[in-house]
């Protein structure tokens, strides 16, 4: 009975310093997204590894193609993506921005060079609860794989938000700090209602 009163005191302990540290590599991560966000505009090269300039701003050049997928932003709006050749062959999808109503004209493939903010993460967004409507070309989630398969063409991890939607990959970790603190202020509480006890049930023990 005392070792299972022991262990149901200990488990909540253990479980709030490791929320605790958990917020602080949140708060570490998030920090160094931010410094790269700061770094200055970098021209990146043919031969450059995309996924080393995660969340930096990078202009870079390409041949952009006459595909327009339509991404759903909510409220009937939606994000304009188009995939964008690069000299080592393979394609990065670039945000054009954001529009109301889908266009009708054809989009024209043309050479740019292309600025904004790098974001590898996009191959990891899936939902198995929503399903892309590719057929009506509508996308949902960001998946640069599934992209990949169903336009039959090799897509970079990484995607380019164009100048202007910087902002929407602005982070604030100061309240991981925050949360950092909560969670070990409640480690500390529960410790010392552990030692407490312990010393308690040691002395009902020994009498």
């Amino acid at each position: 009975m005392f070792k299972k009163i022991v262990f149901t005191l200990t488990i909540p302990c253990l479980l709030f310093f490791s929320l605790g540290l958990w917020q602080l590599f949140r708060l570490y991560w998030k920090s160094n997204i931010i410094k790269n966000m700061n770094l200055p505009v970098v021209h990146l090269l043919f031969s450059e590894n995309l996924t080393k300039f995660n969340y930096r701003h990078i202009e870079i050049d390409g041949v952009l193609s006459d595909i327009d997928l339509y991404v759903f932003a909510g409220q009937r709006s939606y994000h304009v993506l188009s995939p964008m050749l690069l000299t080592t062959g393979h394609y990065m999808l670039v945000n054009k921005g954001m529009i109301n109503e889908r266009k009708k004209e054809k989009t024209k493939i043309e050479k740019v060079t292309v600025s904004g903010v790098l974001y590898c993460d996009s191959s990891k967004s899936k939902s198995w609860l929503i399903k892309n409507d590719t057929a009506l070309n509508i996308w949902f989630t960001l998946n640069t794989e599934e992209i990949s398969n169903e336009l039959g063409i090799k897509l970079e991890k990484c995607m380019l938000w164009q100048k202007g939607f910087g902002d929407k990959l602005i982070i604030q970790p100061i309240k991981h700090l925050e949360y950092a603190v909560t969670w070990f202020i409640l480690f500390l509480v529960w410790l010392i209602i552990c030692i407490v006890y312990y010393g308690q049930s040691k002395c009902h023990l020994s009498n």
